[in-house]
């Protein structure tokens, strides 16, 4: 009896240790960041499924703002995109019957900005132009950051630019807002701001305070070229070609 009580608890013990932050001690190496899920733990929950983000980066946004995510799939599947946030590290979330998901930790350094597609249901980087902005750690990159544009095609560049459709801005530029319209409620009504003021390249919507009220800001730069937001704020940028 008292052998049994010891197997219980220690089964327990290995069932719990799956969803602690165990993630925050591992090394960049041992970090998954854009890869297939393989996780055997088939009983493992989601923790939640929000519904707004449109690219990996915005789905990484979802889960640095939930305290008990660790991980989150991102993917499209039967054409609806899906990000999906769990509470365990990422090599801990079990085999998915999609391959369309793909698994990030949240410590990952760097992860898309890209759209899913028919063409492109994982929503990873490409090096044809699309959408590319941040590149996905598959494991054998030791610069996931790093985005293949060749040299001297301006025009390349410009494209890769303009396709940032969600997620947080950072560009390099000290950029300036060139409008900040009032009274904007939703995502559609800033892209509509945006597209007519023929001066708008990009613009971004979120709070300036934690629980605070949505704000619009135009940009006559590339989403790409946005610069990072004050502390405290949580904006998403977008590029003016964008769906939203």
């Amino acid at each position: 009896m008292h052998s049994s009580t010891i197997l219980l608890a220690a089964s327990s013990f290995i069932s719990l240790s799956s969803c602690l932050p165990v993630d925050q001690l591992l090394s960049a190496r041992d970090q998954v960041c854009g890869k297939a899920p393989s996780g055997s733990n088939t009983q493992q929950a989601v923790l939640s499924q929000p519904s707004g983000p449109q690219n990996a980066a915005a789905c990484l946004s979802d889960c640095e703002a939930n305290s008990s995510c660790l991980s989150f799939l991102f993917g499209m599947v039967d054409n609806e995109i899906k990000c999906l946030l769990y509470p365990c590290a990422a090599s801990a979330i079990p085999t998915q019957s999609s391959p369309n998901l793909i698994a990030y930790d949240k410590a990952c350094a760097s992860v898309p900005t890209v759209t899913p597609t028919a063409a492109n249901p994982t929503g990873a980087n490409t090096q044809t132009g699309d959408n590319t902005q941040t590149g996905a750690n598959t494991g054998g990159d030791s610069n996931p950051g790093k985005t293949t544009t060749p040299a001297g095609n301006q025009q390349r560049r410009e494209l890769v630019a303009r396709n940032t459709c969600g997620g947080a801005p950072g560009g390099p530029s000290n950029a300036q807002p060139i409008s900040a319209p009032a009274g904007i409620d939703t995502l559609p009504e800033c892209k509509a701001k945006c597209t007519a003021d023929p001066s708008c390249e990009s613009f971004c919507f979120g709070t300036l305070t934690p629980g605070g009220a949505d704000v619009c800001r135009l940009y006559a730069v590339p989403a790409a070229s946005v610069p990072a937001p004050a502390s405290g704020q949580s904006l998403q940028v977008y590029d003016v070609g964008c769906s939203v």
